[in-house]
C-alpha cells in the first residue's frame, strides 16, 4: 500500500512554520542537556548568526528546474524541506552511483498517495531524472520514501513488473540534494539534536558532529 498522504494539509500549515524559532528551541534544549550539547549548541548559534540573519522561507521553487518538497513534523509545526532533483541527478552521474534493481511490490509503500495523479491519462511522462528513494531516521522514520519517480513505481507495481531501477540514499548520502541552505541546516541540526538528546556516545567528538557538514 502507498503512504496515506498528508501533503495537502502540510503544504498549507508549513507556510506558517518559523524556522528560527525552531532552531533556537533545539539549541536551548542541547545547551541544557550536557557539556557536549553545549558545545554543539554554540556551533549552531554561530552558524545561525553567520548564515541565517534574514531567513527566506518557504523557499521559492524555480520554474524550469525539478525540485521536490518533503515535510517534517516538529513540536513547533511542519517544515518544508526542498530537494533539488536535477542536482541529485547530476550528482549521480558525476559520482558514477549505481542503481539497484528492486521489486515494485517491496517499495510501493515509499510512494506518497498525494504524489500520484488519479487521472492516469493526464500524467506527463518525464524520465530525465531517475527513480530516487531516501531512507532516513530523521526525515522518513527509517522507511524508504520516493522523492522522484512516484508514477514509475506505481505503474510498475500496477502492471506486476518484477523489477525497477532505483537509486537509494541514506542519511548523510543525500546532503547535497537539498535545494536551499535552510533545508540542509534544519536536517543537520536534527541529526546533532537527536544525538545530543539521546546520548549517542560515539558522536561525542567534534569530527562526528553533523554541523561539520554545513
Amino acid at each position: 500500500m502507498m503512504v496515506e498522504s498528508k501533503m495537502e494539509k502540510f503544504e498549507k500549515v508549513s507556510k506558517d512554520f518559523q524556522p528560527l524559532k525552531h532552531i533556537f528551541s533545539r539549541i536551548q534544549e542541547m545547551e541544557r542537556k550536557s557539556e557536549y550539547g553545549l558545545r554543539v549548541a554554540s556551533k549552531w548559534s554561530d552558524i545561525v548568526k553567520q548564515t541565517f540573519r534574514d531567513v527566506d522561507y518557504p523557499v521559492v521553487h524555480p520554474i524550469g528546474r525539478e525540485t521536490f518538497s518533503l515535510y517534517g513534523e516538529f513540536p513547533l509545526g511542519v517544515f518544508e524541506y526542498a530537494f533539488d532533483i536535477d542536482g541529485a541527478t547530476s550528482h549521480i552521474e558525476a559520482e558514477g552511483i549505481q542503481y539497484v534493481n528492486m521489486n515494485p511490490s517491496t517499495i510501493i509503500a515509499s510512494v506518497d498517495a498525494g504524489n500520484i495523479n488519479k487521472d492516469l491519462d493526464k500524467i506527463k511522462k518525464n524520465h530525465k531524472n531517475p527513480v530516487m528513494l531516501l531512507e532516513s531516521q530523521y526525515l522518513t522514520r527509517s522507511m524508504p520514501y520516493c522523492i522522484n519517480g512516484n508514477h514509475r513505481i506505481f505503474e510498475a507495481y500496477r502492471n506486476y513488473e518484477e523489477q525497477i531501477e532505483v537509486y537509494v540514499f541514506k542519511e548523510l548520502e543525500f546532503i547535497s540534494f537539498f535545494y536551499d541552505a535552510l533545508s540542509k541546516a534544519i536536517y543537520l541540526l536534527e541529526l546533532d539534536y537527536h544525538n545530543v538528546i539521546q546520548n549517542v556516545s560515539w558522536t561525542f567528538d567534534e569530527k562526528h558532529a553533523a554541523y561539520s557538514y554545513f
